[in-house]
C-alpha cells in the first residue's frame, strides 16, 4: 500500500551512512542502483518475504554441510540475531571476514570466493560434481 519512495527508505535505512571502504560503498551503490530498478509491488513483496514471523527449522537440514559468512564489521544483522544462527547450526564452519558490510558477496568478493571453494572441496569429485560430468559428457 506504500508508495515505494517510502518502501526504498525503509530499506535503505539499513545502509551505513558513514566513513565506510570505498568497495563497501561502491556494493552500496550497486544495490541502491538495482533497487531503484524494482516496481513497487516488486519492493512490496521483498519485503513482506523479509519481514513475516517465519522460523527455518534447523534441524531438517543440519545433517547438510552448511558454512556461515559472517563479517566483524557493522552490518545490519543484530549481534543476537547472529548468536541464534550460531546456536541453530552448532556443526557449521564459520567463514569471518574482517570486514565487508552488509554484502561482503560484493565488496570481498575474492575472499567470499575462497570460503566458497573450501566449503565445495569435499563435493569435488562426486556424482554430481562438474568434474565429473564433463567424464561422462566425454564419453
Amino acid at each position: 500500500m506504500m508508495p515505494s519512495l517510502v518502501l526504498k527508505k525503509m530499506v535503505m535505512g539499513n545502509f551505513d551512512k558513514g566513513l565506510v571502504d570505498p568497495s563497501i560503498c561502491d556494493s552500496i551503490d550497486f544495490l541502491v542502483e538495482k533497487l531503484d530498478g524494482l516496481t513497487q509491488a516488486e519492493l512490496a513483496s521483498r519485503l513482506t518475504l523479509n519481514c513475516m514471523n517465519c522460523y527455518v527449522e534447523p534441524q531438517k537440514i543440519q545433517q547438510i554441510p552448511i558454512t556461515i559468512m559472517d563479517v566483524f564489521d557493522d552490518c545490519a544483522l543484530s549481534h543476537s540475531v547472529r548468536e541464534e544462527l550460531y546456536k541453530c547450526y552448532p556443526e557449521a564452519k564459520r567463514a569471518h571476514l574482517k570486514s565487508g558490510g552488509n554484502f561482503p558477496y560484493l565488496s570481498r568478493c575474492d575472499e567470499v570466493d575462497i570460503f566458497i571453494k573450501i566449503h565445495l572441496q569435499p563435493f569435488d569429485n562426486k556424482k554430481y560434481s562438474a568434474k565429473e560430468y564433463v567424464k561422462t559428457e566425454e564419453d
